[in-house]
């Protein structure tokens, strides 16, 4: 993991920080009873450019969203097999006024069959180096978004470890993605955790099941929401899925009107979306088993070219608390 990656804090900024000021220790309180105290309605921003346009900026007044979960980079391996950060966040925007940024990070998973020592300190270090240049802040949270399999748990919990460790220097506490096969697994050394309850099916497979959520592939990690140890809120999906299948074989997602166009004999686009009835059944389910979950209710992702998508009614039972 050579240093100079690790250095550059966006594409377009260089600045380096020369010393972080030491914050108040956070609490020692053990993760499973451990609050994140923050907004109780929340998005995730997943997009290379924060630049939020004046839809977007409206409908976060409008809807009364105090946190984004920013995602700053990604850390995955480079052709020369080295742990690197990619798709640094350039900043071409301010961080709106009364909303809390949640710098989000997240970690490929065959990132941790690497040699991993000091990534936890160099992806803190990162994390902190970019707030700092680019004017955002009080960072209050870090969250970790990872794929891990029981195969890979120890490793990432590790790394969890000692990046909570580093934070906690800084008061800063620590959050973690959970989706639901890892409902089924110890809960991470983190103070909380975001339940993801969408992409819940296969994509791959053609089915009447929407994969993007549906009740019928949630309904058996249910059981595992009331003993699961940790603090948890929820996120659920805003996006849609154009998915181009040849018979029964999947090909691609379509993401622009080329790939939709690019249909052989015997393609089948298959457009799938969520309604605000369907996120609210899954809601009102999971909720039933662990009320913390209702907390925080957390969309993904803001993007202008999806806030149509409901209305501003549905918008409010989906946050309602």
């Amino acid at each position: 993991m050579p240093s100079r990656y690790w250095a550059r804090t966006n594409a377009g900024a260089c600045m380096v920080l020369t010393a972080i000021c030491l914050m108040v220790l956070s609490s020692c309180t053990p993760a499973a009873t451990r609050r994140v105290t923050s907004s109780p309605r929340a998005m995730y921003y997943w997009r290379t450019t924060f630049e939020p346009d004046s839809a977007e900026l409206a409908f976060l007044r409008q809807h009364h969203i105090g946190r984004l979960y920013l995602r700053y980079f990604d850390v995955a391996i480079n052709e020369q097999h080295q742990v690197v950060p990619v798709g640094t966040c350039t900043f071409a925007a301010q961080q709106p006024d009364g909303v809390e940024v949640v710098p989000t990070v997240f970690i490929v998973e065959n990132c941790l069959w690497q040699k991993t020592a000091g990534l936890a300190a160099k992806i803190v270090k990162r994390v902190l180096q970019m707030s700092e240049t680019n004017d955002i802040g009080p960072v209050k949270e870090v969250q970790i978004d990872c794929d891990y399999t029981l195969r890979s748990r120890e490793r990432f919990y590790d790394l969890l470890q000692q990046m909570r460790t580093e934070l906690r220097k800084h008061g800063i506490a620590l959050s973690a993605t959970i989706r639901l096969h890892q409902l089924r697994m110890p809960p991470p050394p983190v103070d909380e955790g975001v339940l993801m309850l969408y992409n819940t099916g296969d994509v791959t497979r053609r089915s009447d099941h929407n994969p993007i959520l549906d009740m019928r592939d949630v309904a058996p990690y249910v059981r595992y929401l009331s003993d699961y140890q940790l603090p948890l809120t929820a996120a659920y999906p805003l996006f849609e899925w154009k998915v181009m299948f040849h018979h029964d074989t999947f090909r691609h997602i379509a993401y622009n009107s080329v790939d939709e166009q690019c249909k052989l004999k015997g393609d089948t686009l298959i457009h799938w979306q969520c309604t605000a009835d369907d996120i609210v059944r899954v809601k009102e389910a999971v909720e039933k088993e662990r009320k913390d979950l209702g907390c925080r209710v957390t969309l993904y992702h803001l993007d202008h070219q999806l806030l149509n998508h409901f209305k501003k009614e549905d918008y409010e039972k989906i946050f309602d608390e």
